[in-house]
C-alpha cells in the first residue's frame, strides 16, 4: 500500500528533504472508521511510510472513541496533528495532492523552529497580544492553497502561545464548507470571521492576524534598505520569469515580484497540449519548472505586491508591503484578471458556488453535483472537460452559436456529449448561503429557463491588470493594454511590458518570446539609450 502512496522517486526526494529536520517531530493521527473510509485508508499508508524515511518523524495512530482525541478535542477523522505537546497544527482531512508540499514544509517547520516568514513579519507578529484560531479551507488541485497554509502555519510555529493554525479539506469535511460558506478555496477564517477568499500577500495576512479582521493594504514596519537592481519585473508568469532569466544572462541584476501565485493563469490549468517540448503537462507542472530555472539565475519573491512604481532621478522606485527597490528599468508582466458577468448574484455568492478557477475550486463538485461552465473559448471548454472529468454533471452557456476554442477541445466536448445551451446568457445567479439556481437566457428568442445548480464557474475572458501602467501614465489602447512596439518598449522609456498585459495572443509561448525580447531590450537601451540620440 506504501508504494502505491509514495512512489520511489518521491521516497527518495522525501529522505534528502527529511535531512534538514533538527528535533524529532512527534505527528499524530485521528482516524475512525465509517467517516470518510478512503481518506483514512490513505492518511495512514502515507503517515506509516514517513517514519521509514527518517529518524526524526514518529506517528502514532488513535481512534476518535480513544481518550487522546477526547484530551486533544479531535472530532473528525481523519485528522493529523503536528507536535501537538508543542504547537496547535492540525490537518482536518488528508493532506493529498498541492497540499502533501504544505505539510512536509509544516513537519520541517516544527522540527526546526524556523519559518518562512519575513522580517517584517516577524516585527508584525511582536504585536500579538491575543489568541487567534486561523482556519484555511483548501482542496488537493488548488495550487493557491499551499502557500495561504504555509502562511498560517509560520504563524502558528513564530508565535505558538498565541496562534493555532487548522487546514480544512474542504470535499472531506462538507458540512464545515457550508456552515462557513466556504465553496472555493483557499477561503481563510480568523476564529468564525472571513479573513480572506484567494490568496493574501504575506504583509496582508500577517497583519490581519496581528488585527483580527481583513487588511488589504500594509505598509512596511520599518523602511528597509533601500536596494537595487537593473530589472525589476513585476509579475511571476511566464513572460514574467523568462524576462528575469534572460535578463540576468545579460548581466542584469533582476528580481521578480509576484504578489499572488508564481505563473499566473498556467499555474490553475490542468493541462497543457500546446507547449513545445510537451505532448502533455499540467499546468502547474510547468509553472514549476519555469520558477525553478528562474530561481537558478534571478531573485523572486512570491506574496509581494506593489504598490506604486515612480520615477527617482532618471530611474524608478518600486514601493512593495516588503520595502521599497530601485531599478533602472521596469518590466511590467501583471498579466489580466477573470472578466465578470456582473449580474445579479455574482459579487454576493462569489466563493460560495461562483468560481474563476475550475482547478481551484472544482474538486467539491466532484460527486455529481450540477455546474454551469459560461464561456465559449479556450479557457471555458478547458474548466469543462475538467470538471466533467472530476464527476460534476457540466453545462456550458455559451452567448454564440459556435465555439470559438481551439478544434481539438470543441471535438472532446461534443464526444463526451456535454450539454451547452448556445445563444444564451446568465442573467441571474441565486441562493441563501450558496447557488441555488441561474436564470439562463436565450438571446435570440427572448425565451428563460431556471437551472438547478450548485456551482457556476465563469471564463468569458480577461480584464488587465493595468493599474501601474495607468499610474504611470502609459499608453493604453481602447481595451485597457499597454501598448509596445516590437521590442516590448512602453511610451515611457526603460519601462516595458509583456505577456498578456499587452493583448494580443494569450499563449504560453507568446508570453515567454516577449518575455524574452523586452529583457534583451533593457540591455540594449541601457547601453545605448535610443530616446537619448539626436533626431
Amino acid at each position: 500500500m506504501k508504494d502505491q502512496i509514495i512512489s520511489e522517486d518521491v521516497r527518495n526526494s522525501l529522505k534528502k528533504t527529511f535531512k534538514q529536520l533538527v528535533e524529532t517531530v512527534a505527528v499524530e493521527v485521528y482516524t475512525q472508521a465509517g467517516m470518510n473510509d478512503q481518506f483514512n485508508d490513505s492518511t495512514v499508508s502515507f503517515m506509516k511510510a514517513l517514519p521509514e524515511l527518517t529518524d526524526k518523524i514518529s506517528v502514532n495512530f488513535f481512534s476518535l472513541k480513544d481518550e487522546q482525541a477526547i484530551r486533544r478535542g479531535v472530532k473528525r477523522s481523519p485528522t493529523i496533528l503536528i507536535g501537538p505537546d508543542q504547537y496547535n497544527i492540525r490537518y482536518t482531512g488528508s493532506p493529498a495532492g498541492e497540499e502533501a508540499a504544505s505539510f512536509i514544509l509544516a513537519v520541517i517547520m516544527a522540527s526546526t523552529g524556523k519559518t518562512y516568514l519575513s522580517g517584517d513579519s516577524y516585527k508584525r507578529l511582536e504585536r500579538l497580544k491575543e489568541k487567534r484560531h486561523v482556519r484555511v479551507f483548501v482542496s488537493p488541485t488548488c495550487p493557491y492553497c499551499p502557500q495561504q497554509v504555509i502562511y498560517a502555519v509560520s504563524a502558528a510555529v513564530e508565535k505558538k502561545e498565541f496562534i493555532s493554525a487548522e487546514v480544512i479539506e474542504i470535499y472531506e469535511n462538507l458540512d464545515l464548507a457550508k456552515k462557513y460558506g466556504a465553496m472555493s478555496v483557499p477561503t481563510t477564517y480568523i476564529g468564525e470571521a472571513l479573513l480572506s477568499a484567494g490568496l493574501q500577500p504575506e504583509d496582508s495576512f500577517i497583519e490581519s492576524i496581528v488585527e483580527g479582521k481583513p487588511v488589504e493594504y500594509v505598509m512596511p514596519v520599518g523602511r528597509e534598505e533601500m536596494r537595487d537592481y537593473d530589472i525589476v519585473v513585476i509579475g511571476g508568469g511566464p513572460a514574467g520569469l523568462t524576462a528575469a532569466i534572460y535578463g540576468e544572462r545579460s548581466g542584469l541584476k533582476s528580481i521578480v515580484l509576484e504578489k499572488a501565485n508564481v505563473g499566473g493563469q498556467i499555474s490553475v490549468t490542468p493541462v497543457v497540449e500546446n507547449y513545445p517540448g510537451f505532448v502533455q503537462i499540467a499546468g502547474k507542472a510547468l509553472v514549476d519548472l519555469m520558477a525553478k530555472q528562474t530561481l537558478e539565475y534571478s531573485a523572486l519573491l512570491q506574496g509581494v505586491g506593489v504598490n506604486d512604481v515612480r520615477k527617482k532621478d532618471g530611474a524608478f522606485e518600486v514601493t512593495t508591503g516588503r520595502g521599497t527597490y530601485n531599478a533602472k528599468a521596469v518590466i511590467i508582466a501583471t498579466g489580466a484578471y477573470s472578466r465578470k458577468l456582473n449580474v445579479p448574484g455574482e459579487d454576493r455568492l462569489a466563493g460560495r458556488g461562483v468560481s474563476y478557477c475550475a482547478t481551484c475550486d472544482g474538486y467539491i463538485f466532484k460527486d455529481g453535483k450540477n455546474v454551469l461552465v459560461a464561456g465559449g473559448g479556450n479557457s471555458a471548454l478547458t474548466d469543462a472537460l475538467y470538471l466533467d472529468s472530476l464527476g460534476a454533471h457540466v453545462t456550458i452557456v455559451h452567448r454564440r452559436g459556435a465555439f470559438r476554442a481551439e478544434d481539438r477541445l470543441q471535438q472532446s466536448v461534443f464526444q463526451r456529449n456535454i450539454p451547452v445551451e448556445w445563444d444564451s446568457i446568465i442573467e441571474g445567479i441565486s441562493g441563501e448561503k450558496s447557488i441555488e439556481k441561474v436564470s439562463v437566457k436565450n438571446a435570440n428568442t427572448g425565451k428563460k429557463k431556471t437551472l438547478a445548480v450548485q456551482g457556476v464557474f465563469i471564463a468569458i475572458g480577461y480584464e488587465p491588470n493595468n493599474s501601474i501602467a495607468k499610474n504611470l501614465g502609459l499608453e493604453i489602447d481602447e481595451d485597457g493594454y499597454i501598448k509596445v512596439d516590437a521590442k516590448m518598449r512602453t511610451s515611457m522609456p526603460l519601462v516595458y511590458a509583456a505577456g498578456d498585459i499587452t493583448g494580443g495572443i494569450k499563449q504560453i509561448v507568446t508570453a515567454v518570446s516577449q518575455g524574452a525580447t523586452a529583457a534583451l531590450a533593457v540591455f540594449e537601451d541601457i547601453s545605448n539609450p535610443y530616446w537619448k540620440k539626436d533626431l
